[in-house]
């Protein structure tokens, strides 16, 4: 299970090609990720049951952070683990169900809540490559940074341009009126796609980037290559969840609330 068929086609690198390392990314409050942990059941002295015995609990949670390899739930206080015991992550998003075994790697516990940190065993290259693209809105979001004004070079008249750089090429550009100061236009650069809007128009255009290479082809200003519908989709639902994961921290709350319109 994937949540993309068509577009962030990792290849298989294994964790050590990750150059992310055990970054760790928090999750946007509007967000509409589900998570649950299974973990073993407890007998009266309170240790954990054996597998065979059936008695594993689901316990529903507040996912905090992911990394490449682990993550962080906040679950009820009344929750009990242990360091070392396995476990198993439930990540529901889209209507699509995504499971991993883990081991917890660490257990705190107060009397509001427990936080649960979880080490990740990918059993193969589908499943690794399924929780990177679960991932990617989430680290897309959390990346971007301003520009320096003194180094976005203004070339749009009437209007002043402001750049938000994420990771590689990911890029977030918004263009202001002058005179007000209103946002009138953005466009987000991801992968080999942009996703452009307008304050004129509730509606998005979404293509392939300049210079992506599509098949033998290259996309470029001149001779652009049309995006079918179904990846066109795709990357519309992955620009929905990037701006759910924007952070407060260096993309300021006008520009977010101005995408937002866009993403609903």
């Amino acid at each position: 299970m994937v949540f993309f068929k068509r577009i962030l086609n990792f290849k298989d690198g294994g964790a050590k090609d990750d150059k992310r390392g055990n970054a760790r990314y928090p999750i946007g409050a509007a967000f509409p990720i589900k998570a649950k942990i299974t973990l073993a059941g407890r007998d009266a002295e309170g240790n954990p049951r054996p597998p065979e015995d059936k008695s594993e609990i689901d316990w529903g949670g507040q996912l905090i952070e992911l990394s490449s390899t682990g993550a962080s739930i906040r679950l009820h206080p009344s929750a009990v683990a242990g360091r070392g015991e396995n476990c198993c992550l439930k990540l529901e998003l889209d209507h699509k169900l995504f499971e991993i075994d883990g081991s917890v790697a660490h257990y705190r516990s107060n009397k509001q809540y427990a936080t649960c940190g979880i080490l990740l065993k990918f059993p193969d290259f589908q499943t690794q490559k399924a929780y990177r693209q679960l991932m990617e809105p989430i680290i897309i979001g959390n990346t971007f940074q301003p520009v320096p004004a003194k180094e976005v070079k203004q070339d749009a008249p009437g209007l002043v341009k402001e750049v938000y750089a994420g990771e590689e090429t990911n890029q977030l550009t918004v263009w202001r009126n002058e005179t007000g100061g209103q946002l009138e236009y953005f466009e987000l650069i991801v992968h080999d796609y942009y996703v452009r809007g307008t304050a004129q128009t509730a509606e998005l255009s979404i293509g392939y980037r300049d210079g992506a290479r599509v098949g033998k082809r290259v996309s470029t200003p001149s001779i652009p290559i049309a995006l079918p519908p179904a990846p066109t989709a795709e990357v519309r639902q992955l620009f929905q969840w990037v701006v759910q994961n924007l952070t407060a921290k260096h993309v300021p709350a006008e520009v977010r609330a101005f995408l937002e319109k866009f993403a609903a």
